[in-house]
């Protein structure tokens, strides 16, 4: 990499040098694969589990403010024959989201451009979007940790090992004492490991835990999803209309411009966002040591 911080071609003979201990080695004919074979990416599932993505054309200004109905706020009262009625009214509270911009910026020599047989901005394009995804998905994250620690939400900790099912079913009952009903739980891999080796959810009665991609299966009509952003040992028992929300600004968005000083092409990759939770008792999260 240049001072730039540029994809260059500068270091395209480096292989030669070191390919190995005998410098013969430098006379066995090497055939580059007209393929790039792709790095493995994360599994982001985050975004789709939202109770609702609010786009640009939803927030005029910097922020978007949220009302939310506060839960029992209105009482009914017995009335005596002839006596008055009562009054009383809802109350609601505010919640006030910021989308924060994240971004990078990729400068690849013209040189490269020409020399390489693949489109080397169109990759870099791609995983930076990707990146912002996977940001994207740790934003969320970090607001069920928020959420699920105050006051309605509920962490189920414990000193096994493994998960038991005692965890899973706390993790329910947290939730159904708020009046939410648990759709998706939300599992690191070592947890994911946990579950498929319960004997009893291989029982129909308990549920399908025979799907093994990211979605690991069903249990007690929560869908099962593996996420690698989340840590190992967690899993998150949500409610999805009421748990969390996405605030888009700006989606991801991609701007090229070439530098002749520099005779390099670049592009900014950029987003507005913002993950906020929504209702704290709609969240349950799960720590096994």
């Amino acid at each position: 990499m240049s001072n730039f911080g540029l994809l260059t071609t500068d270091g395209k003979d480096a292989f030669s040098a070191t390919a190995g201990s005998s410098g013969g080695s430098q006379l066995i004919p090497r055939t580059l694969f007209s393929e790039l074979i792709a790095d493995v990416k994360k599994n982001l599932v985050m975004r789709a589990l939202s109770s609702r993505v609010i786009g640009p054309s939803s927030i005029p200004g910097s922020s978007i403010v949220l009302t939310l109905q506060t839960k029992d706020s209105m009482t009914v009262d017995r009335i005596n024959q002839g006596g008055e009625v009562l009054m009383d009214v809802e109350n609601y509270s505010q919640l006030t989201v910021t989308p924060r911009k994240y971004g990078i910026r990729i400068g690849i020599t013209k040189e490269m451009i020409e020399d390489s047989q693949w489109d080397v901005m169109s990759m870099n394009v791609k995983t930076a979007a990707f990146e912002l995804a996977d940001n994207e998905d740790a934003l969320i994250i970090a607001e069920l940790d928020t959420g699920s620690g105050l006051t309605g939400g509920t962490r189920v900790a414990n000193s096994n090992a493994t998960l038991p099912l005692t965890d899973v079913t706390a993790a329910l009952q947290g939730l159904e004492e708020e009046y939410h009903t648990a759709t998706d739980m939300v599992v690191g891999v070592e947890v994911a490991n946990d579950l498929r080796n319960i004997d009893e959810f291989n029982n129909k009665d308990y549920g399908d835990m025979s799907i093994m991609k990211r979605l690991v299966g069903r249990i007690w009509g929560m869908n099962v999803i593996v996420s690698h952003n989340v840590s190992a040992k967690y899993a998150y028992v949500i409610d999805r209309d009421n748990a969390f929300v996405v605030v888009e600004k700006r989606p991801v968005t991609i701007e090229k411009y070439f530098d002749a000083a520099r005779d390099s092409s670049f592009a900014v990759v950029t987003q507005r966002v913002a993950a906020s939770y929504l209702r704290p008792g709609a969240i349950a999260r799960i720590v096994t040591t």
